[in-house]
């Protein structure tokens, strides 16, 4: 990877198959000129994106996602071996802990409590440099504004971000409770759009002589065979849901790029060549140049195969959670070795 690269990272959410991502980013920290100007993450993508973008004082990137997958892995020995991938149901001391008011049941909007996130988090991220707007790598997450219905992302060039941004872009009903920012309940940003990809694309602006470059990392498939059962059923909707819905936007962006040709190569053209002299062809130039169209980025795509299933996003077991890193590094691999 060239150093003058501007590159872009895109984290999905889906809880504990964020080991993939930790997986991913083993690989891809691995060189060195592997340096992100914009992180975008959703959920648990968010948790990794602000690891990556303002790690602890002391620690890296890489060590800082180490440390809090070591501190939200759960041992289950109290299960058998079968069964310990359900352990994190009755929580995760460093990531979540379930509700003990049993008696106000009824009323109940969220069944644990996101507490020991923050105070992890708090461990790990340096908290001043996530409050400033100038510090860099960009970080972005994002979250649903509940009552609106809509999207928002949330970025750091602006006013800085908080712990309480984190937390809010994972808030994923009915597990875990809103995020109420500036007055304002968030949800999941997940449940609107688990691929900000086209997000980081605005953001990653284009400078001379320089190549953009996007990893996406992909936690829930959009491929699969076709299901034969209820079950199968079932799980593809699920992973539907979350998965990258961004190829359509991404075609129709490509598209654009005959019109960012197109506008270079006239822009190169002396301004006394005969076709400036048509005023309906020097003001047709000017309207297109306005709008200011980028060229798409290469994107290069680390996909975890396998459908989401069952418990998969809430086991946090260490076995699973080695695999599941072993084979995001796996596909890091094999999508830089196609590129």
């Amino acid at each position: 990877m060239p150093e003058h690269n501007q590159i872009g990272l895109v984290l999905q959410g889906g809880g504990a198959l964020g080991a993939y991502e930790l997986g991913a980013a083993r690989r891809l920290y691995r060189d060195a000129a592997f340096r992100p100007d914009v992180i975008a993450g959703v959920s648990i993508g968010a948790i990794t994106a602000v690891l990556l973008a303002r790690p602890a004082a002391g620690l890296t990137p890489l060590q800082a996602l180490e440390k809090f997958w070591q501190l939200v892995t759960v041992s289950g020995w109290f299960l058998p071996p079968a069964f310990q991938q359900y352990a994190s149901i009755f929580g995760n001391p460093n990531f979540y802990a379930a509700r003990q008011d049993v008696l106000n049941l009824p009323n109940w909007t969220y069944i644990y409590d996101t507490t020991p996130l923050l105070d992890t988090l708090r461990q790990l991220v340096n908290v001043e440099a996530l409050a400033d707007p100038r510090a860099t790598p960009r970080l972005m997450v994002s979250a649903t504004d509940i009552t609106q219905g809509q999207i928002t992302y949330f970025d750091s060039a602006d006013h800085g971000l908080t712990l309480d941004h984190i937390r809010a872009s994972g808030s994923l009903p009915p597990s875990f409770p809103a995020t109420t920012i500036d007055g304002v309940a968030y949800w999941d940003g997940g449940l609107f759009d688990n691929t900000p990809l086209g997000a980081v694309i605005d953001r990653l602006q284009p400078a001379p002589g320089a190549k953009r470059v996007v990893y996406v990392v992909n936690l829930f498939p959009n491929r699969t065979a076709l299901p034969r059962n209820m079950l199968e059923v079932y799980e593809h909707l699920s992973n539907l849901q979350f998965a990258n819905k961004t190829y359509e936007d991404v075609k129709l962006m490509r598209r654009f790029n005959e019109v960012v040709a197109l506008v270079e190569a006239l822009d190169k053209l002396p301004k006394d060549d005969p076709a400036f002299s048509n005023k309906d062809f020097k003001a047709a130039f000017a309207a297109v140049k306005s709008q200011e169209y980028v060229a798409v980025p290469d994107i290069i795509e680390i996909t975890r195969p396998e459908l989401v299933g069952g418990t998969d996003g809430s086991d946090f077991s260490a076995d699973t959670i080695e695999k599941r890193a072993a084979e995001g590094y796996r596909q890091a691999e094999r999508a830089l070795r196609e590129r």
